[in-house]
């Protein structure tokens, strides 16, 4: 009889309480718990392999400051890629989608903004923002996201962001963004409130927002992201997928007609 593995849940907390005696392993599951353990190390290898790698073209000078020279920088990962060197953080509730659906998403997005001197952010949405910098490289793309291990990724468009400081960003971020993608990391309405805080000051009055979390806060979507720019916001045609993740997740867009985004894909 095989082994049952719970699928872990986006939490509506950054914080849970682990309690009582560890439990007893039989040997499919000490198996399974090797085969993770080997995972994580091999994903600890590749990852330090990016950073010797940013490290040596530092010192060999290919890092340029002009913000729209690109032709030094090593071409972004695939999401396949990424997805071997990053593991998921579930304190942080970070959970990857999966490859096909990230370059899908990639797609629509640089369907819905085509121009390349469109300017995107993504906040708390990496692997969204690797699957469009694969596909589709611009120059005025950003990530913000409180994980550092991401600068590794693209030091210039790479910005560090904590929701518990949603004022703190570079003030050449304000009224910035064409187009945002966001995915707040938990389920609970401060979360979102802080996330509102950091869009209504980086998003142009005209622009277009993306949201992707959990059905099960439609409440606080409809609260909170209910006039422009953060509304009002429909639920479009995209199924969105997780590698590993419980939670029924859609996706959410601020523009007239964005019930039809993703459709040709369902």
């Amino acid at each position: 009889m095989s082994e049952s593995i719970d699928i872990p849940t986006r939490s509506d907390s950054p914080s849970s309480d682990i309690s009582g005696s560890p439990p007893a392993l039989n040997a499919a599951t000490l198996a399974l718990l090797d085969q993770f353990l080997s995972n994580k190390a091999e994903e600890e290898q590749r990852f330090q392999q990016l950073m010797a790698d940013q490290e040596a073209r530092q010192i060999a000078g290919l890092q340029s400051d002009d913000d729209d020279a690109t032709s030094n920088e090593k071409p972004m990962m695939s999401v396949d890629e990424y997805r071997a060197a990053f593991g998921e953080d579930w304190q942080l509730s970070q959970f990857w989608y999966s490859t096909s659906f990230a370059n899908r998403f990639a797609d629509l997005i640089d369907q819905l903004e085509p121009s390349p001197e469109a300017s995107i952010g993504f906040i708390c949405a990496p692997t969204a923002f690797v699957a469009v910098h694969h596909l589709h490289p611009r120059s005025k793309t950003r990530l913000l996201e409180v994980d550092q291990r991401f600068a590794v990724l693209a030091p210039r468009q790479y910005i560090p962001y904590d929701l518990n400081e949603p004022d703190n960003f570079p003030a050449e971020l304000k009224g910035y963004f064409d187009l945002v993608i966001v995915d707040p990391p938990f389920l609970n309405e401060v979360t979102n409130e802080k996330v509102c805080q950091t869009l209504r000051q980086v998003l142009k009055p005209t622009a277009k927002l993306i949201l992707l979390t959990s059905t099960s806060v439609i409440d606080v979507i409809e609260k909170l992201y209910k006039a422009p720019p953060l509304g009002p916001m429909k639920q479009t045609a995209l199924t969105v997928e997780h590698g590993q993740l419980a939670n029924d997740f859609a996706c959410w867009g601020s523009w007239e007609g964005a019930e039809s985004f993703g459709a040709q894909y369902e």
